[in-house]
C-alpha cells in the first residue's frame, strides 16, 4: 500500500471497496484538509463538491458530531441540488428538534416492536423466492436488495410490485448506483411524484374514515406533538427520507451479516448454538461492517479540533467508519470479537442529535433474518468472492456476496 496516499485519492475505486487501511494511513495527521466527495441527494456531474476537512479519529468524530451548535447539519449543496432534501440529517435546532419530536414518537419502540409478525412474514417470503438450499447464490442481488424495499413498501402502503421502484430510487438517491446524472435525476422525481401523489391520497382516505393501509405512512399523517403536526410537505419529505435511507443501508448491513456468517465459521457456528448471541454480532458488525462511512457538517464558528484551526464556513466530514477501526477506541480493530465491552460505542448509527431514529427498524429486519436462517441453514458457505462495492464512500457494502445455504437434516 501507498505510504504517500493523500486525502484527495479517498474516492478512488480500490479505497471504497475497503477503506479502512487507507484510514489508518491518514489518522496521525486528522483533521486533513483537501477531501472532496458528494453528500447524498447530490447530483455527480452535475454539482461539485466542496473541499472540507478530514477527521477520522474517534473523539474527535464524536466531538464533531456532538457540537451541533459549532457544526451545522444543513446542506447546502443538497439545497442547491435539483435532488430533495432530507428531512432531520439536515436540519439543524430549532427546526430540528420538533421535527424529532414528532419523528420520535413515530419511532417508538413499542411501534416497531408491532411490526415483527408482518416483517417476519416478508423475511419468510423473501427467503422463499430466492434460496435454494444447496445451490450458489448472490445474496446481494435478491435478498439483502429486496427485504428493505419490501419492508418499505409494506410501511408506506405501497403495491407489493412496488419494491424495485423503492430499490431503485434508494440506490440512486445514496449514490451507490453508477448511473448518469439525467437517470438519477429521473429516479429522485419519480419518488417524489409518487409520494406526493400517495400521501395525498392516504390523506383524504383518512379523512373519509376509509381503511389505510400503510402503519408508517399513517403515522406521519397522524401523529402529534404538543398540538403540531408534520405539514403536508414534510410528510412527503420524510417518507424519501426514510425511504431512500431505510432501503439502502439496511441492505448493505444484511448482506454484511451474511457476510459474517460465511467468512466467520466460529461465528456462525456460536449463533447456531446459541441464539442470544445475535446481540454482540449484531453490534460487532456494526462496528466491522458497518455501511456508513461519513456525513458533511459545516463550521458555525471558528473552532480547533486536535491540530486544525477550522475556519467558520469549512466543510467538515466525520468519517464514522473510520472512528469504528480507531484503535484507541477499539484496540485491535481488524479482529471480529464478540466480547467488546464497549461494542455500543460504534458510530455506524451515528452520534449525538442526529443518532438514526431508523435503529430500531434495522434491527427488526436483521434480527429476523438471522433467526430465520439459523432455524433453516445448518451452514452457510462462501461460493465465489465477496466484491465490495466501489461507487460511493457513502456506504461500506456488498456488490456481489455469493454463498451456498445448507438446510438443516
Amino acid at each position: 500500500m501507498n505510504s504517500k496516499f493523500s486525502v484527495d485519492q479517498l474516492s478512488r475505486p480500490e479505497v471504497i471497496r475497503n477503506p479502512y487501511p487507507y484510514y489508518d494511513l491518514l489518522r496521525d495527521q486528522s483533521p486533513i484538509f483537501g477531501y472532496r466527495d458528494f453528500p447524498p441527494g447530490t447530483m455527480p456531474g452535475i454539482d461539485q463538491p466542496k473541499p472540507s476537512w478530514v477527521v477520522l479519529n474517534f473523539d474527535d468524530v464524536a466531538a464533531v458530531a456532538w457540537d451541533h451548535e459549532s457544526f451545522s447539519s444543513r446542506d447546502s449543496l443538497q439545497e442547491e441540488s435539483s435532488a430533495p432534501s432530507l428531512m432531520l440529517v439536515n436540519h439543524d435546532r430549532p427546526e430540528h428538534t420538533r421535527l424529532r419530536k414528532i419523528a420520535t414518537k413515530v419511532f417508538q419502540p413499542a411501534s416497531i416492536k408491532s411490526l415483527a409478525p408482518e416483517v417476519d412474514a416478508l423475511v419468510g417470503r423473501t427467503m422463499d423466492d430466492f434460496f435454494i438450499a444447496g445451490q450458489p447464490v448472490n445474496v446481494m442481488a435478491d435478498y439483502c436488495a429486496m427485504l428493505p424495499s419490501r419492508v418499505m413498501a409494506y410501511l408506506f402502503g405501497m403495491p407489493a410490485d412496488m419494491d424495485r421502484d423503492v430499490r431503485n430510487w434508494a440506490t440512486a438517491f445514496m449514490l451507490s448506483a453508477d448511473i448518469s446524472p439525467a437517470e438519477r435525476q429521473a429516479y429522485n422525481e419519480e419518488a417524489m411524484a409518487f409520494f406526493t401523489q400517495h400521501a395525498r391520497k392516504q390523506i383524504d382516505r383518512i379523512a373519509k374514515g376509509e381503511d389505510t393501509p400503510g402503519p408508517l405512512l399513517n403515522a406521519f399523517i397522524r401523529t402529534e406533538v404538543d398540538g403540531d403536526r408534520l405539514s403536508f410537505e414534510e410528510i412527503v419529505r420524510f417518507c424519501m427520507t426514510a425511504t431512500v435511507a431505510g432501503a439502502e443501508t439496511t441492505s448493505f448491513y444484511l448482506g454484511n451479516l451474511i457476510a459474517v456468517f460465511a467468512d466467520f465459521n466460529e461465528i456462525w457456528q456460536g449463533f447456531v448454538k446459541d441464539a442470544s448471541q445475535f446481540d454482540a454480532i449484531y453490534k460487532e458488525t456494526l462496528r466491522f461492517h458497518g455501511p456508513p462511512q461519513r456525513l458533511f457538517r459545516v463550521a458555525t464558528r471558528n473552532i480547533t479540533i486536535g491540530n486544525a484551526d477550522i475556519k467558520r464556513g469549512d466543510w467538515v466530514a466525520c468519517f464514522f467508519g473510520a472512528a469504528n477501526y480507531d484503535p484507541q477506541a477499539f484496540p485491535e480493530p481488524y479482529e471480529f470479537r464478540l466480547n467488546r465491552k464497549n461494542a455500543n460505542r460504534h458510530m455506524s448509527f451515528g452520534y449525538g442529535i442526529h443518532r438514526c431514529l431508523g435503529a430500531p427498524l434495522a434491527h427488526l429486519e436483521a434480527e429476523s433474518t438471522a433467526r430465520m436462517l439459523r432455524e433453516r441453514y445448518q451452514q452457510i458457505e462462501r461460493a465465489g468472492e465477496a466484491v465490495w462495492q466501489d461507487v460511493s464512500l457513502l456506504n461500506h457494502g456488498l456488490h456481489s456476496n455469493p454463498v451456498i445455504f445448507h438446510a438443516r437434516d
